[in-house]
């Protein structure tokens, strides 16, 4: 398969720069969540989901935002001729890893479907009551519609626009208490906007699937978007006995039946239920809803330090190797040479004459080089003078090529 160097170069050194750039910022929102320990659960989803969102944006902004070097790494693109490398292995492999990635969850969604495809909607009394009043008391700011399920053992949300809460058949024998509090859970994931983040957390985890910390990070807010959940319950009046009772029960009523990696969110979750239920009968936790203004704080703060880290790159300036060194040492790099001299028109006068004097090199392959460069500044009459010499170069490669130039034809591979 034939890939374009250049393209997988320009690729690596962006991959590993978002990877670096992603590190050091999850590290330092770690460090923020242990600092806010003593805050409510709300605040650490609220910071995580902002931050995995964030990640989406980085490899634009990186690309777009002004440099700014910390010299780290060297320029790859300074090494001798191109050809298949580990630049062209970083892209493959990132490809295959985010289409295994992209497939692994698509087919949890597709699952998902396949379970749902048979749901009928739960009108009547009591749900449609309870719902009502649940709605009115969360605030939940859009219409929501109330769906049971055969196929399914725990609760399910679908739908970003138009949300549905889909129930499990079993929901026919709830009492009035338990499908209050599922609904008070389950209507909390969607003010939350929670099936938004998710998606956004899904390409968060294509994009960055080589770099665990993502997946880390990506978890964790999972973890902590339960707890605010289960804060939003016990602050609309639950007591913490009652709802514990109640999520230990649907915990019970879970059968073979698994939520895909698309979380649906819902009110009751195989792994972690022993630190939820901990958390719920904690007395000493806080569990105070955020503010109005947190999440315009949360989101202005996380900008402030995306945008400029974005600048940073750690690789050095490619250094300028002088044309007369490369013809001692042996083949060139013409991509390299035409870019050294594009930098400045002033340098770029210096440059061309060491050019001229590579005509001289004894490695023709460089004498080759330096007629293919020097062909590209024909505005130059010294640069005429030096490729009428390549004429009578002592080999039919330099010679042809030359004669190519002066024939009016295309100097190329």
């Amino acid at each position: 398969m034939d890939i374009d160097y250049s393209l997988a170069l320009s690729f690596s050194k962006l991959a590993i720069d978002v990877f670096l750039k992603s590190t050091v910022l999850l590290v330092g929102v770690w460090l923020t969540v242990k600092v806010l320990r003593r805050h409510s659960a709300s605040v650490h989803s609220l910071i995580l989901a902002v931050v995995v969102v964030g990640l989406v944006f980085l490899p634009a902004l990186s690309t777009l935002a002004p440099v700014w070097r910390v010299p780290l790494l060297p320029d790859p693109a300074a090494a001798s001729a191109p050809g298949p490398s580990w630049a062209v292995w970083i892209l493959l492999g990132w490809l295959a890893g985010a289409m295994g990635c992209l497939l692994w969850l698509l087919s949890g969604e597709i699952g998902l479907r396949w379970v749902l495809r048979k749901v009928a909607p739960l009108n009547g009394e009591p749900w449609q009551t309870v719902l009502k009043d649940v709605c009115e008391e969360v605030n939940v700011g859009c219409k929501v519609q109330l769906f049971q399920c055969a196929r399914i053992d725990t609760a399910v949300i679908r739908g970003i626009l138009h949300p549905r809460v889909i129930l499990p058949a079993t929901v026919r024998g709830w009492s009035e208490q338990r499908l209050r509090l599922v609904l008070l859970h389950e209507l909390a994931h969607i003010r939350r906007r929670d099936s938004l983040v998710e998606i956004l957390a899904w390409i968060t985890l294509v994009l960055y699937w080589f770099n665990p910390l993502v997946w880390l990070t990506v978890r964790q807010m999972r973890v902590e978007r339960e707890r605010a959940c289960d804060n939003a319950v016990l602050n609309a009046g639950a007591r913490p006995s009652n709802y514990a009772t109640q999520l230990m029960e649907v915990a019970a009523d879970l059968g073979a039946f698994r939520r895909p990696l698309w979380q649906t969110a819902a009110i009751s979750e195989g792994s972690g239920l022993k630190d939820r239920l901990l958390c719920i009968l904690d007395p000493k936790l806080k569990r105070m809803p955020m503010r109005p203004w947190t999440v315009g704080l949360v989101c202005a703060l996380v900008a402030a330090v995306l945008l400029p880290l974005s600048g940073f790159t750690a690789w050095c300036d490619r250094p300028y190797c002088s044309p007369k060194v490369v013809a001692e040492t042996g083949p060139a790099n013409s991509a390299v040479i035409s870019e050294i001299i594009d930098q400045s028109e002033t340098g770029g006068q210096n440059r061309i004459t060491e050019l001229m004097e590579m005509l001289d090199a004894d490695c023709y392959e460089n004498r080759l080089i330096a007629v293919k460069t020097l062909a590209t500044k024909t505005d130059n009459p010294k640069v005429i003078r030096a490729l009428r010499k390549a004429l009578q170069d002592e080999n039919a490669q330099v010679r042809r090529m030359a004669e190519e130039f002066f024939a009016g034809k295309q100097v190329g591979d």
